[in-house]
């Protein structure tokens, strides 16, 4: 069986890796490393500590969790709690591999070597429709497409684009939806633009800083970083014009669903926990953490996390109206095969008990 469902995942591969939305986290700052080879450093730097103290203290509901987080600002609120270790006071500790891509999560998963990862529900979702064994469980801290348009300064308007080339990071997904949607929006098409896949975070800027690009996509604190340097300004925030795409979730093996869920329920309580802790307590901290690992000037770094506070959630439960929306939306651009539906996908058992012990209630009602 095991062999089965990686001849589907070598199968899909294509339609998955083409996928880039929330998913294309791979920070080129130096941050994201080899999955396989990172797995050993990665624990002892962010769980060395709380190993050590739970093991002297004889603390026996302490936890192991073998994960496959994202690195860059996708993951970066996550990556702060671990060292902070905000995880640690909740008896939590991983077994971490830095996120590489959407296919390593679903190959991670298949064979059995990670519990739980976080990413692109559009690349999940027809990976388990194919077989592999998993579920998602929950959003992630934000699940709507933090995504900026930002243009070169002889660009005025999103109109203005016509003519001209424009980058989507990748071929599909959320990334390049989010252009399509911002230049519908303004009356032009794909054919009233020359569309890149320009790759994403300091790649995407570089295509911008030297003109290969008029205006791309990109994450933050690259549009920050434009307006500070005066490379280029924003043009337009990707929720704002596609409000419903859903685009951040967690993602669990079905051993640890079946197994032991009680392990698999502390965790995602503690996710949303740890999230808001780091919003309400440790904010100006993380902004400091974060200039550092993003190597951002700090006074840039705390207006791109600043800008994007109002889809900063923390709400665990999956909303099944967006994704069964997103879904749609990959259909009709054929990003997804027809055959695929987020039916049987997910299980939001998990994300209901987290958030009534927590007391959250969805933002969106």
């Amino acid at each position: 069986m095991k062999k089965k469902v990686l001849s589907i995942l070598l199968a899909t591969t294509l339609v998955v890796g083409a996928l880039a939305g929330c998913g294309s986290t791979q920070d080129t700052a130096g941050n994201a490393g080899n999955a396989s080879s990172s797995a050993a450093s990665q624990t002892a730097k962010e769980s060395e500590a709380g190993s050590s103290a739970a093991d002297q203290s004889g603390n026996e509901d302490f936890i192991t969790i073998n994960s496959c987080f994202a690195v860059g600002m996708t993951g970066a609120v996550n990556k702060f709690a671990i060292e902070k270790g905000l995880y640690e006071a909740e008896g939590i500790r991983f077994n971490n591999i830095d996120w590489s891509s959407n296919d390593e999560v679903l190959s991670l998963i298949t064979r059995g070597e990670i519990d739980v990862a976080d990413g692109d529900p559009s690349a999940y979702i027809p990976g388990i429709s194919n077989g592999v064994p998993a579920k998602l469980v929950g959003n992630m801290w934000r699940y709507s497409g933090c995504y900026w348009l930002v243009a070169q300064n002889d660009v005025q308007t999103i109109a203005d684009l016509k003519g001209k080339s424009v980058g989507t990071a990748a071929a599909a997904g959320g990334m390049r939806l989010s252009v399509l949607k911002m230049l519908e929006a303004e009356g032009l098409s794909e054919s009233d633009v020359d569309l890149v896949a320009n790759g994403v975070y300091q790649g995407a800027y570089a295509t911008l800083t030297t003109g290969e690009v008029s205006a791309t996509i990109i994450h933050n604190p690259y549009a920050a970083l434009a307006e500070a340097e005066g490379t280029g300004h924003i043009l337009g925030r990707a929720w704002d014009y596609i409000p419903d795409y859903y685009t951040g979730t967690i993602i669990a093996s079905d051993k640890i669903i079946q197994n032991d869920p009680e392990k698999l329920q502390r965790f995602v309580t503690a996710y949303y926990k740890v999230h808001e802790e780091v919003k309400n307590e440790h904010f100006d901290e993380f902004v400091t953490w974060a200039a550092e690992y993003m190597n951002t000037d700090e006074a840039v770094m705390r207006k791109a996390i600043e800008s994007e506070i109002d889809v900063w959630l923390d709400y665990p439960v999956i909303p099944v109206d967006r994704v069964n929306n997103t879904v749609d939306i990959l259909h009709q651009y054929g990003w997804m095969d027809a055959s695929v539906t987020a039916d049987g996908t997910y299980d939001n058992t998990f994300a209901e008990k987290a958030a009534a012990e927590l007391g959250m209630e969805d933002p969106y009602k």
